[in-house]
């Protein structure tokens, strides 16, 4: 899936963002995915990719497993290198 996910976020054709996850312990930096209950460590993002929800977040809002959408901006707060930090907003 990893593998495909490269693929098709290549084919886009713009700019990814590696947003790696920031730990508040070093027992969160060991912690497996299904300990943080399905949150990966490194999330690829691309405007215009495809997303899909893979546990139940929000179920009253529709964040549901098998919920999906289309990252439509990224945004950083103004003057903030892309480079350097995690997008402040992501828009689906």
């Amino acid at each position: 899936v990893k593998s495909l996910n490269i693929v098709r976020l290549t084919n886009l054709q713009k700019p990814v963002v590696r947003c790696q996850a920031v730990h508040n312990s070093s027992e969160a930096k060991k912690a497996s995915e299904e300990d943080a209950e399905g949150l990966e460590r490194e999330v690829l993002l691309a405007e215009g990719a495809k997303i899909m929800i893979t546990r139940n977040v929000w179920t009253s809002k529709g964040l549901v497993n098998g919920a999906q959408g289309i990252v439509r901006k990224l945004w950083y707060y103004p003057g903030s290198n892309p480079r350097d930090v995690l997008p402040a907003v992501v828009f689906v």
